[in-house]
């Protein structure tokens, strides 16, 4: 090395003389002047000799100038492209700390397509977002954020946009799968190559990004999975593609082993109804409903004047948040309960002291026309008995009255208004806006309140749709109770639906066998194509996949319906699975006959749901877990089968309509739930 530099300094003194004479002798000829005549043909030659041996050594100097000094020089230069894995997180190499990103040149796009043209595309300007790395330990790595390191066949990321190389093969739909020749996306200007096209991404550079390896397959993290199980036949997605956006809130996974983790999400064919990834499970439900008891001033607005009614309901308030332990009474079995004694309270205060104003206006058969037959019944029983002469808690002294019923059947709202085919609610809408509007310029009610103490009871599948905007305010008790429809708890309730076959005997056939008498594991039957769920229930459990199974699609008809009516009430456990909506007359069935209730229905906020402990009579499975179904319900023991069977029975009675209400019924329930979310969110 001391040798190499030492003719290296020689090499520089010659050339540096050499470049004197040189550039002398070329402005001798540039300014014209003449040689010497009497030598003119050997001062020719040995200048000529002369410039060659002057560029011949110049020659020689500057290439071994590159041999000594162009490898360190490499190395140096490429050593702050290196990325080395760091665990803390920023990972940011010092020799690349303050170097600018390269921009990457643009190349034409060809042959881009990741979709069917069937399935429907999107939009050229997607987003592709990096992960992290995790490690075959499943620790999370994040690389360096300086130019990355390219080998063959692979495409390293860049600080900014996309660098994809040839042949390399875009994500397929959820869950991941890249083949071999993958490129793994940048974030900065775009370089594409030959049948590919690389998705721009966001200009926010991402913190740390991965070195790929040769030949490395890119895994691809989706979106969370939705709740249910994937709807079948999604749109094919093409080698030489363009991958596709993902979408911001989506859960990131990770392949162990593989380095890179870019994520990708294809366009999927468009279902009516498919499900939905945000699931809120019963503890999230509880735990919402804790939240807005505490911010209970967001649900209503203080009364722009204050009734000797809103301090009645303050003092009830206060007695029941502070009510003594009671926890023995024989009418309320305590593990059925959220806080049976706050529950006995309330409803012993309700039973005292409330009382409703119900509204005469509006016109039959909308206004003041129950149905008291089919699903649609319990708006009607609750109309009916709630207008009955008899009723104890209606007024007809407005000034006096905590709340006020709204009196329409959302199901002759639908009979009587809808056009059929129209797929249009609007005149619906409009029709419930000018009854408000009618009585509020007749009284001074709702305005008072902006309609905060105000209730109805709807139980038609459009419900919460009609009467989301225009009954902002007021408490709604909805069959329909779906958190994706505007549920509000604290605010709104759920009201059980429930098929009435005959009005005058609505109890008849109550009951079923013993525990002990149940041969059937479990039991569900229904029309198949009503909603996405039912027929992945069925593709699964039906046509006697199991024989502890007996899920059907519709029963053949019988006098009585006793074929259904037979598996409820001998079997264990009763499916209880969504149709179009998160509702199901199923529910109360089962609790009516015996059976414990196995809801499969996401989102689903089960009736008085600000009272009842569900999870103390009932099992609640993620449409997710159908495949799993069996070993769920095997998974319990005998003794808490039992445990909930009885609970079952004992809970029984909160959901039975009769002619005449009695304590605790259904009626009551409704009532009472409306009564306290009234009284939770009271301000003054």
């Amino acid at each position: 090395m001391g040798q190499g530099v030492d003719i290296c300094q020689r090499l520089i003194l010659l050339s540096h003389d050499a470049f004197e004479l040189l550039v002398f002798a070329l402005f001798k000829q540039q300014q014209g002047l003449k040689m010497r005549p009497e030598f003119p043909g050997l001062w020719k030659v040995v200048e000529s000799r002369r410039l060659l041996w002057l560029l011949g050594l110049t020659f020689a100097l500057i290439v071994t100038f590159q041999y000594i000094e162009l490898p360190n020089t490499i190395s140096s230069l490429f050593s702050s492209t290196k990325l080395p894995f760091s665990r803390n997180g920023d990972g940011e190499h010092k020799s690349s700390r303050n170097l600018a990103p390269a921009m990457a040149p643009s190349f034409p796009q060809k042959n881009a397509s990741l979709v069917d043209d069937s399935s429907g595309g999107v939009g050229d300007d997607e987003e592709v977002e990096v992960d992290k790395i995790f490690d075959s330990g499943g620790n999370a790595t994040a690389p360096t954020v300086s130019p990355s390191q390219l080998k063959e066949n692979a495409t390293a990321p860049t600080v900014s946009p996309s660098q994809v190389k040839e042949n390399a093969t875009a994500p397929t739909v959820s869950p991941s799968q890249v083949k071999e020749n993958a490129t793994a996306p940048t974030v900065s200007p775009s370089q594409v190559k030959e049948n590919v096209t690389a998705p721009v991404a966001s200009a926010k550079p991402p913190a740390a990004l991965p070195l790929v390896k040769e030949n490395a397959t890119a895994p691809v993290a989706s979106a969370k999975p939705p709740a249910s199980l994937p709807i079948p036949n999604p749109s094919p997605v093409k080698d030489n593609a363009t991958s596709h956006v993902e979408d911001k809130n989506s859960t990131k996974t990770n392949v162990p082993g593989v380095s890179p983790v870019v994520r990708f999400v294809p366009v999927v064919k468009e279902y009516s109804k498919t499900p939905d990834s945000r699931v809120m499970s019963i503890s999230d439900m509880s735990k919402q409903l804790r939240r807005n008891r505490i911010s209970h001033n967001r649900l209503a607005k203080k009364p722009k004047w204050v009734t000797k009614p809103d301090l009645e309901l303050l003092q009830a308030k206060y007695e029941i948040e502070n009510a003594p332990i009671d926890d023995k009474d024989p009418l309320l079995y305590a593990p059925l309960y959220r806080n049976v004694s706050i529950f006995k309270r309330s409803y012993e205060l309700m039973e005292k002291m409330l009382k409703v104003y119900v509204y005469k206006e509006g016109d039959k058969p909308i206004m003041h026309s129950p149905i008291l037959r089919g699903i649609y019944a319990s708006e009607g029983w609750f109309m009916k008995l709630i207008e009955s002469n008899n009723n104890k808690f209606v007024t007809k002294d407005a000034s006096k009255a905590h709340l006020f019923y709204l009196p329409f059947s959302s199901r002759m709202l639908e009979v009587t208004l809808y056009v059929q085919d129209s797929h249009s609610h609007r005149n619906l809408v409009q029709y419930l806006k000018d009854y408000i509007d009618s009585i509020s310029v007749k009284y001074p009610f709702w305005n008072r309140t902006s309609g905060a103490d105000h209730f109805l009871a709807a139980c038609h599948d459009w419900a919460p749709s009609e009467t989301r905007n225009v009954f902002a305010k007021s408490i709604r008790a909805l069959c329909n109770s779906d958190v994706k429809e505007g549920f509000v708890f604290g605010k709104d309730t759920s009201l059980p639906e429930t098929f009435v076959r005959d009005p005058k005997k609505p109890l008849s056939s109550i009951g079923g066998k013993s525990a002990s008498q149940r041969p059937t594991l479990a039991f569900f039957a229904g029309k198949p194509d009503h909603g996405y769920l039912r027929p992945i229930l069925l593709s699964y459990w039906g046509n006697n996949k199991d024989p502890d199974l007996k899920i059907f699609g519709k029963l053949p008809r019988t006098k009585g319906n006793k074929n259904y009516l037979q598996f409820m009430k001998t079997s264990k456990y009763c499916i209880c699975a969504k149709g179009f909506e998160v509702n199901s007359p199923r529910v109360v069935e089962a609790i009516f006959y015996d059976c414990v209730p196995v809801i499969i229905s996401d989102n689903f906020v089960p009736p008085f749901f600000e009272v009842l402990n569900w999870e103390s009579f009932a099992l609640f499975v993620a449409e997710k877990d159908i495949p799993n179904l069996k070993k769920i319900l095997m998974s319990v023991s005998e003794r808490r089968y039992r445990q909930m069977q009885m609970r079952v029975k004992r809970v029984q009675k909160h959901f039975l309509w009769h002619v005449q209400p009695e304590k605790y019924d259904m009626f009551h329930m409704i009532l009472h739930s409306v009564w306290f979310n009234r009284v939770s969110q009271i301000s003054v």
